[in-house]
């Protein structure tokens, strides 16, 4: 553990809607319980923490008092109240622009990191199923050279903890994505976008959430956003209530169930099936009687 001792930052990746102010996801409050036994540790110095993530594009942001809480704001706050090893808030920081992993690196990078030139060897903490994909984009987007001298030099370090508080079947959907991104970053954007402002306008042209014409898209679109996944999504924090289904779409003329719908129709008729032959089981043994 000799490298830990030399760690000057902790990044804390976020991914997915708070249960509260102060409560990140299970999976995440998993990564917060080990960043603060790291931080409980003896060492020469201690490393600061930066929470990271705005918010998850999978699913809707927590409201709080009329206004987002951010990813970052919950794990700070389980970081600061934790009942074990509370952190100096003066070792936190928070970071309120990303809304996935390749925006989590570069505006760590370019807002935080790059600034402070002491912040150099780093750390990187996330979930097992969550650590490929991560040290992918994290090792290119650190990596990659900027037009400006003096530019830090980073050494990078990742730490995967337990996937607690996921379905066996939601971390299996979580793994088919997350190897899908590690592919997308490692064959064709680490390639095509190898300087940091390559990735720089990648995210300005090119991302849903950075791109101003996809956000004019995404805002002024007619269109239902249907899940293609929906246990993937549900497992961001996403709530299936009846403000978020739409029962039906007219399409090239025939109507389209919604996808939120059909699954909750196919769960409808699997519980009246289970119903009905209990039932009929139940009748069938009072008569034999």
């Amino acid at each position: 553990m000799n490298w830990l001792q030399s760690i000057d930052v902790i990044l804390l990746l976020g991914g997915g809607a708070p249960i509260s102010p102060i409560d990140p996801p299970v999976y995440v409050q998993r990564r917060c319980d080990v960043v603060a036994e790291i931080m409980n540790i003896s060492m020469h110095h201690h490393p600061s923490v930066i929470c990271l993530s705005a918010g998850t594009a999978h699913v809707p942001q927590y409201i709080h008092d009329g206004l987002p809480l951010w990813e970052s704001t919950a794990s700070a706050a389980y970081l600061i109240n934790h009942t074990q090893y509370p952190i100096d808030p003066s070792y936190v920081y928070a970071e309120t622009t990303s809304y996935d992993t390749i925006s989590n690196a570069y505006f760590t990078r370019t807002t935080m990191t790059d600034v402070n030139t002491n912040w150099n060897r780093i750390l990187v903490v996330t979930n097992e199923f969550h650590i490929r994909r991560s040290a992918a984009i994290f090792d290119w987007i650190f990596h990659a050279p900027s037009v400006y001298d003096g530019s830090p030099k980073y050494e990078m370090y990742y730490l995967s903890v337990h996937n607690v508080g996921l379905s066996q079947d939601a971390i299996i959907s979580r793994k088919e994505h997350e190897a899908r991104g590690e592919a997308n970053v490692h064959n064709i954007l680490s390639k095509e976008y190898t300087t940091l402002q390559d990735i720089w306008r990648f995210l300005t042209t090119k991302h849903d959430f950075y791109s101003a014409e996809k956000l004019v898209q995404r805002a002024t679109s007619s269109k239902n956003q249907r899940s293609d996944n929906l246990l993937l999504k549900m497992s961001y924090g996403r709530k299936v209530t009846s403000s978020s289904i739409v029962s039906t779409e007219y399409k090239d003329g025939h109507i389209v169930l919604s996808l939120d719908l059909y699954f909750l129709v196919i769960a409808l008729l699997l519980s009246v099936i289970v119903g009905v032959y209990y039932s009929h089981r139940r009748n069938k043994k009072q008569h034999n009687l």
